[in-house]
């Protein structure tokens, strides 16, 4: 076999080609699955809310083991309802569970999943103010994020979407590994 021999013009297509080709390939995007980077790159998609909601805050729940669970603690200001949506993240065919539990003097509890879409967001869990305590008329609850099953590549991601027709504050807990156990 006889060596290439290197002239000057192809020693300048070589490196014109070592120069471009990054150039190109990063152009047209990443070798990886182009929808999960995009999601992760995305701000997530607002879902729709009730037309009375005055409050909402979007957060995220990120586990590293399906026995995991991420909590929140919300406190409400007024408001007769709270809302929680969940939505996945990054890989297609994730499911997860939020459920909202309000502590009222008439403690109520709303369960919903994610329907396994990218940025697809489940119906609202919704728990209701049926008064509050004697020492708290707002609403008072605490929401739990768990993964139910999918590709269970860990971590994993989703989004989590809170409304009400009230203003409050949500406090994330640490994620603690335990299996979901909350009414």
């Amino acid at each position: 076999m006889r060596p290439i021999p290197r002239t000057p013009a192809l020693l300048t297509l070589f490196a014109l080609l070592v120069v471009l080709l990054p150039v190109t390939a990063s152009a047209a995007g990443p070798a990886t699955n182009e929808a999960t980077a995009s999601a992760k790159a995305a701000p997530p998609a607002s879902p729709e809310e009730d037309a009375t909601a005055i409050w909402s805050e979007r957060v995220d729940c990120t586990l590293f083991s399906p026995a995991e669970v991420q909590g929140y603690r919300i406190s409400c200001a007024g408001g007769s309802f709270f809302d929680a949506r969940i939505s996945d993240c990054c890989i297609p065919g994730d499911h997860w569970q939020l459920k909202v539990k309000a502590y009222d003097a008439n403690p109520n509890t709303g369960v919903t999943t994610s329907p396994g879409g990218v940025i697809a967001y489940g119906v609202p869990a919704r728990a209701y103010n049926y008064g509050g305590t004697a020492y708290n008329a707002g609403i008072t609850l605490y929401a739990e994020c768990t993964y139910l099953h999918g590709v269970n590549v860990f971590g994993a991601s989703s989004y989590v979407a809170f409304s009400s027709d009230g203003v409050c504050t949500v406090t994330r807990d640490p994620v603690r590994a335990r299996i979901d156990r909350t009414p």
